[in-house]
């Protein structure tokens, strides 16, 4: 729907009127409810909108995966691909080696730092987060055991997000830096 039609959906008028069979009756008219509904699509998401969605979707997913450190789990690449999905797999992959799997969840604060534009059209988002994964921990598979006595925290992290030729926005790379930089 165009533009201009969404705006004369929204301005439209419907007139109901209702008139008396008979015009000298001293008793009113009988009134009818009348219930009119106009339902107009959503305006669709701003890409950086959609950018960050994917952003929090591949931190999920990670989570989701790293409590079995399975780095094949197919939700990862549906919001990661390039660098971050081999930097994401190789993590995983290697806290499967040592036997380790992490539980809980990443907390994340992302703001949008940079959009990048081809031909018009937002193609590429940067990211600025200071996510926390204090409650976010690497265990010894099965007994529960801290694997290292080191606890989470803040960290920045950087990121790029891009635009896929199916629609999709997918992560691309990121960085994540030490404990206390944000």
């Amino acid at each position: 729907m165009t533009t201009t039609a969404r705006v004369a959906a929204i301005l439209g008028v419907v007139a109901v009127t209702s008139c008396s069979a008979e015009g000298n009756s001293t008793t009113p008219p009988e009134r009818t409810a009348t219930s009119t509904t106009t339902s107009i699509a959503p305006l669709p998401d701003p890409p950086e909108r959609k950018a960050i969605d994917a952003y929090l979707a591949m931190w999920r997913e990670m989570a989701e995966a790293g409590e079995t450190s399975n780095a094949e789990a197919p939700g990862l690449a549906e919001h990661a691909t390039g660098d971050a999905l081999v930097v994401i797999r190789n993590s995983l992959a290697e806290d499967n080696r040592k036997g380790l799997v992490t539980m809980g969840s990443p907390k994340s604060d992302p703001q949008v730092t940079n959009v990048d534009r081809a031909d018009g059209v937002v193609s590429v988002v940067k990211i600025r987060d200071c996510g926390d994964d204090s409650t976010w921990l690497k265990y010894r598979k099965g007994t529960n055991e801290p694997a290292d006595g080191q606890g989470g925290g803040r960290r920045s992290i950087f990121a790029e997000v891009k635009a896929q030729p199916d629609g999709s926005w997918r992560v691309t790379r990121f960085a994540v830096q030490g404990v206390g930089s944000c």
